[in-house]
């Protein structure tokens, strides 16, 4: 029988490489958000966020940022947030997309619409 040494460089490097693969997967996440940009400069006091999508759909329907939701919601989750991405699609009525947004606007929700919705 002959015997092989064995040379173990190869799967120390791999074990080691991927340990440290591991860790930096496990850690990238951690304070996402948290000393990263500008921070409260020009925000003064106002701690509302990022703002929500609201698509406007015929029937009467609202999809808030992508899930079904009435107008109630839809406003009070866009007053928490400040601000709203508004859309319609093309069937939806005229006097709905008008009320959505009035609705909005009168919560002081700051509205980025395409022009035509606010005809």
């Amino acid at each position: 029988m002959t015997t092989r040494t064995q040379n173990n460089t190869g799967r120390t490097i791999a074990v080691i490489s991927g340990g440290a693969l591991l860790a930096w997967l496990l850690w990238r996440g951690r304070g996402k958000g948290k000393g990263k940009g500008k921070g409260n400069e020009g925000d003064a006091g106002n701690h509302r966020s990022a703002s929500v999508s609201v698509r406007i759909r015929a029937g009467d329907q609202i999809d808030l940022d992508g899930v079904s939701s009435d107008l109630t919601t839809t406003v009070a989750r866009a007053h928490a947030a400040g601000a709203a991405r508004v859309s319609a699609t093309g069937d939806a009525r005229h006097g709905w997309v008008t009320q959505v947004i009035a609705a909005l606007k009168a919560e002081n929700v700051a509205i980025d619409a395409a022009p035509s919705l606010f005809t």
